[in-house]
């Protein structure tokens, strides 16, 4: 899959370069198409993705997120297109400022990227693109682009649980949306995300912790190596005529820590 993601990343920068509660079911699938984002259990939720400038080269100005959608009712017996609409949102969580067109994504009007958003025919499903921007503005604030499937030529809606989507767009170290209060290595600090990025190799992104998951084994690993590091980083520090390491160096209190073995 990365290597399809990469590839098809380096496609669109060519072309674009070049020229409520309530659950709603559609009525009727029978001799319609429909089209949503792909899930796994249906309940509601946002379909997320993340585009994070922070561990690219500095020449690269645009990132490519791909989206996982299917048509619902009939297979499409030719190629058909998807419509997308962005709009601002107050409601999402954790909340940032909304991207704005032109600057931190191409916009959903641009001739050569609707071309992209399609399902081919004899096909139910696509990988679809969102095409982030790189700008100076997300090396200080992390931005939400939030879009919803719309009413195209050849779809509509399908279930209204699964027919949004979001992306979060940043050039900086920020908390992972999936490290939430329970994360197994203890509370967030951009100083201990460095942290362990420096002693594995690993981005500990969104996508790297949901390889983890709840995978226990690999958890206790991760805890031991990070904690064994830390004593050794902190002895070295403390040789040095240091601190110990932490998130604010005049503040005893923001020491990075694991929780205990």
């Amino acid at each position: 899959m990365n290597k399809k993601i990469t590839h098809m990343g380096a496609l669109l920068l060519t072309i674009l370069l070049c020229g409520s509660c309530k659950k709603d079911m559609p009525g009727v699938y029978s001799g319609q198409q429909f089209l949503e984002f792909y899930y796994d259990n249906d309940i509601k939720a946002v379909t997320a993705g993340y585009s994070t400038f922070f561990y690219k080269d500095p020449s690269v100005q645009y990132d490519t997120v791909l989206f996982h959608v299917r048509a619902v009712g009939t297979v499409p017996n030719k190629d058909s297109y998807i419509k997308f609409t962005a709009f601002a949102d107050t409601s999402a969580s954790p909340a940032y400022p909304d991207a704005v067109a032109g600057v931190h994504y191409v916009p959903f009007d641009n001739a050569a990227l609707k071309l992209l958003w399609k399902i081919d025919a004899d096909s139910f499903q696509a990988y679809v693109p969102i095409i982030t921007i790189r700008d100076t503005s997300l090396k200080t604030s992390t931005y939400q682009l939030h879009f919803k499937i719309d009413q195209s030529d050849d779809f509509a809606p399908g279930n209204s649980n699964h027919t949004e989507g979001i992306v979060y767009i940043s050039d900086r170290l920020s908390k992972p949306s999936n490290w939430t209060a329970s994360f197994f290595l203890g509370t967030y600090g951009p100083v201990k995300h460095q942290f362990l990025i420096d002693q594995s190799g690993d981005r500990w992104d969104a996508d790297f912790i949901a390889t983890i998951g709840s995978n226990t084994s690999l958890q206790a690993y991760y805890l031991f190596k990070f904690t064994q590091a830390l004593k050794a980083v902190n002895a070295a520090r403390l040789a040095a005529g240091q601190t110990e390491l932490r998130e604010d160096p005049a503040l005893a209190t923001s020491a990075v820590t694991f929780p205990p073995l």
